[in-house]
């Protein structure tokens, strides 16, 4: 069988090289052949001559019913030879016609031929003596044989290589990492013990994975094929590698590049940095134009001698702070390991939180504020939003805080949890205080995609007993984009059970006008970036003029985010914008500081 050696490296490392079988020989030499031969009492002279073809047994095999004959090629290759083989044959020549047959079979075989029929066929071919019986079991075995050889080829090298780029795999980039960092280890070792010191000169290994930043969905959506994206990708990479960079691929848009021997860590850093220029070009695809900007995380033995699952690991991290910091190039130093251990302390005590309901919903008043000289405001509704009230994470984002509880998988408990919740409080204004306030809650695009979610609200309506209209379900127009069909279904569903629906952060998505047109929306969220600088920049308000006529025109509410004093209110009232949002009014607090705010607001009345 063939082995995946180096070579086999190399050729795979050509640009446009992916055969499955291109490293596959026939290794059958004479005395293998003969060693065979003796196992069916067959000598070298008993298959000199005389030959002979059966024509009857090949319109047999040919007449013979599916699944032996099922095709139209009828095992075209190895019938061709096997009718054409000669009557008399020196040894070397019929260790030659062997050979020519079983690589006619396999020919066939990668076609898709059955080996049953290849066995049939067989028999076509005779030996004119009383050892006809041994050259057909003969033939069959060597048949049998060479097939199994393929098939535990085609199953080392699907192990070892991935079939689309035909690039070495993962799985081959640990198995030679260990084997390297073995084999280095073993050498010091040898060295330390003749000469009592660490003289030997040691080989050096630099491994860069590459994340090549390629968004898939954006792709689809312009016609372009991955396979031909991340091929050109590739290619682009191999240029610029030298014979001692083997390029491997690690993933749907990741690439590992090892190089051996690294004589110096500034390489890396010059790898990285040659193959961000080349990125810069356009990359030669077919339907558009496209400049990638790829992430690299590096390391070397000169930073850290360990295993090669460490090794790996290390450059793992490298790329993921790449990445979270917007940096292209990052090599690997013992603060990223510091760093990624904070995260992950971080990040399990987040979801530890969650499941011990340790998080909590704060409420932001949004205050309806009526245009006619002399009369208040009202307090109609209110937003819901996260917080950990955790004094050593309290600097938190809330952002942050829901990016790691999607990212672990624990969305769908978050949204079941932050649900109950909003219909709870909701429940205990309108029982408890006589409060009628409408709640607001975020859904992200992959809450949307969950068609689940109309039950679910459905049933928290129905436990807590408020009316679905004092739920309101907020949206951004980029999460209405990931699958527009499939979210309008779920909203469709959504507002059947009488919820209303707010787009938030209005202005800031892709195409807002026709999305306000066609989505069934009730209000519409001024996002703060327009409303906050109002007062001193004519041409933020006159976005927020234009936004406040088509909300109205449509027949929308306005709710202005950002507020934050009186002068940006005031404009805001001769806009004719109907709700306003800010520290103008009040923070996000908790329930309890909400309930009290109220009695006082409505006391006060503050306009």
């Amino acid at each position: 069988m063939a082995k995946l050696s180096n070579d086999t490296l190399t050729a795979a490392n050509q640009p446009g090289s992916s055969s499955l079988y291109q490293d596959f020989a026939i290794e059958l030499d004479s005395n293998l052949l003969l060693q065979i031969m003796n196992s069916y009492q067959l000598k070298a002279s008993d298959v000199t001559g005389d030959f002979y073809f059966n024509p009857q047994t090949f319109n047999q095999f040919i007449k013979s019913p599916p699944p032996f004959n099922g095709r139209s090629s009828v095992l075209e290759n190895t019938s061709h030879l096997i009718s054409r083989w000669p009557q008399q044959l020196s040894w070397a020549q019929f260790n030659h016609q062997i050979n020519q047959l079983l690589l006619a079979w396999l020919n066939d075989y990668k076609l898709g031929e059955n080996l049953d029929a290849a066995f049939l066929l067989a028999r076509g071919l005779e030996l004119k003596s009383t050892k006809n019986s041994q050259f057909q079991s003969l033939l069959i075995h060597l048949i049998a044989r060479v097939t199994n050889q393929l098939e535990q080829y085609k199953f080392s090298y699907v192990q070892n290589f991935d079939l689309d780029t035909g690039l070495p795999s993962q799985h081959l980039l640990a198995r030679l990492l260990k084997q390297y960092l073995n084999t280095y280890s073993h050498k010091l070792l040898l060295s330390s013990n003749e000469t009592g010191s660490h003289e030997a000169e040691p080989i050096h290994l630099g491994l860069i994975l590459v994340n090549l930043n390629i968004n898939f969905d954006e792709m689809t959506q312009l016609n372009s094929s991955a396979t031909s994206l991340m091929q050109a990708a590739i290619n682009t990479i191999q240029q610029h590698l030298n014979e001692h960079a083997t390029l491997f691929y690690v993933g749907p848009i990741e690439l590992a590049i090892l190089i051996n021997p690294l004589k110096s860590p500034t390489q890396l850093s010059l790898i990285a940095t040659k193959l961000i220029h080349a990125f810069e070009t356009e990359l030669p695809l077919e339907n558009i134009t496209l400049i990638l900007k790829p992430y690299f995380g590096a390391i070397s033995t000169f930073n850290i001698q360990t295993n090669a699952i460490s090794i790996y690991e290390y450059a793992r991290l490298a790329l993921h702070h790449a990445i979270i910091k917007n940096e292209q190039i990052k090599i690997y130093d013992q603060h990223i390991s510091s760093s990624f251990m904070n995260t992950h302390l971080l990040d399990e005590a987040i979801i530890e939180a969650l499941q011990q309901n340790e998080l909590a919903v704060f409420l932001q008043p949004i205050v309806s504020i009526n245009h006619k000289a002399g009369t208040n405001g009202l307090c109609m509704s209110a937003e819901v939003l996260l917080r950990w009230p955790n004094q050593e994470w309290q600097s938190l984002s809330p952002a942050r805080l829901i990016d790691v509880i999607y990212k672990k998988g624990f969305g769908k408990v978050f949204i079941r949890w932050l649900i109950n919740n909003a219909c709870q409080r909701c429940a205990e204004l309108r029982s408890a205080h006589q409060y009628n306030i409408a709640l607001t809650i975020n859904l992200s695009s992959i809450d949307l995609l969950d068609a689940d979610l109309p039950a679910l609200l459905a049933q928290s309506i129905a436990l807590w007993q408020i009316p679905a209209e004092n739920l309101i379900i907020e949206i951004t127009e980029s999460d209405i984009l990931v699958d527009e069909l499939k979210v309008s279904q779920v909203i469709d569903k959504i507002k059947l059970l009488g919820c209303k629906l707010a787009l938030d952060d209005f202005g800031t998505g892709y195409s807002s006008m026709a999305r306000l047109r066609n989505m069934p929306i009730d209000i519409v969220k001024i996002d703060q970036s327009f409303v906050r600088n109002i007062a001193t920049s004519n041409q933020d308000k006159e976005i927020v003029q234009s936004v406040v006529k088509l909300a109205h025109s449509l027949g929308k509410e306005v709710v202005a985010e950002g507020v934050e004093n009186v002068a940006c209110l005031t404009i805001l009232k001769e806009l004719k914008c109907e709700k306003i949002q800010g520290y103008y009014y009040a923070k996000p607090m908790p329930f309890d500081e909400f309930v009290l705010w109220l009695n006082t607001f409505k006391a006060v009345r503050r306009v």
